[in-house]
């Protein structure tokens, strides 16, 4: 797994194992910095881990392989075969003594497995942050949206009334009662400014 920095508050966790690509999102640039290091922190740890725990698996190993070869180059005699009886009774003593368990191996793969699982706790947070974020960059866009057609329909709306006053087909007390009516609806202040700018420039 890598973790590579894409921008001062973005970054992308790719798992090339799961042939995945996640697009990590941060509230600033030091915490982004911060996860980098815990990232780069935790993967060493696991690689060392995992070294140990193969060093480990070689040394263990290796002594059963010396002895089977040792035992091939030996010649086969009777005695060989079927042993004294004074070689056979070490052999069982030998055999019946219980191997050492390999509790450092299983120390090493526990640790490795909650690394992956806080990892995994982690990645899970981050992805239910960016979701919040881009519903509230949705509703934002939304909302813009919904303001830009308003103000059109205002901004329409003045110039109608500007037209009327330069024919004189409205007098001033019409003239103001839209923009009066325009404060009891939503956003209707956002007009009131340029209408009062068109009432000031013509009279």
């Amino acid at each position: 797994m890598t973790f590579t920095k894409t921008s001062q508050k973005f970054g992308q966790w790719a798992d090339s194992r799961a042939n995945t690509v996640y697009g990590l999102g941060f509230s600033s640039e030091h915490h982004l910095s911060k996860f980098a290091e815990k990232f780069q922190e935790f993967k060493e740890a696991a690689r060392l881990a995992k070294e140990k725990s193969q060093e480990k698996m070689e040394l263990t190993s290796t002594p059963s392989q010396e002895s089977a070869g040792g035992d091939l180059q030996s010649p086969l005699t009777p005695e060989s075969i079927n042993g004294t009886d004074d070689e056979r009774t070490p052999d069982v003593t030998q055999n019946s003594e219980p191997r050492p368990e390999p509790t450092q191996n299983a120390l090493s793969f526990t640790h490795s497995a909650a690394i992956s699982k806080h990892w995994e706790a982690e990645l899970a947070t981050l992805k239910g942050n960016n979701a919040k974020l881009t519903a509230a960059l949705l509703e934002s866009t939304a909302n813009v949206k919904q303001w830009k057609q308003q103000l059109a329909a205002y901004q329409e709306e003045a110039e109608r009334l500007h037209k009327r006053v330069i024919s004189g087909n409205i007098s001033q007390g019409q003239f103001l009662e839209p923009i009066f009516n325009l404060k009891a609806t939503d956003g209707g202040q956002m007009a009131i400014s340029d209408l009062e700018y068109v009432f000031r420039r013509n009279f």
